[in-house]
């Protein structure tokens, strides 16, 4: 698959799978504004955004929830190794 396909399909599930926690951090209305993979699909950030909400707290929930968001992403999507997932808040610059 081509980077942009995994992106996309990255994003479509966690959007699916962030929306579906249950912590308090986490507010109703999580977005996935982006995702980015390395060449080797071996790491993948994610960039969300959330309207009022404590930034620093959701990346802490989210990070803390990666296990379990690394799980739905294998099990919806279709690659040979499943990236690490890395949160960031989408108004940070951080490039691959």
């Amino acid at each position: 698959m081509k980077p942009a396909q995994v992106e996309a399909q990255l994003s479509r599930v966690l959007s699916e799978a962030i929306a579906g926690l249950r912590d308090p951090r986490v507010p109703l209305i999580v977005t996935v504004e982006r995702v980015a993979v390395t060449p080797d699909y071996g790491l993948a950030r994610v960039y969300v955004s959330a309207m009022g909400a404590d930034m620093p707290a959701l990346l802490d929930a989210l990070t803390h929830a990666r296990g379990h968001l690394q799980r739905e992403v294998s099990a919806h999507v279709r690659m040979r190794r499943t990236p690490t997932l890395e949160f960031h808040a989408a108004g940070e610059r951080s490039f691959l």
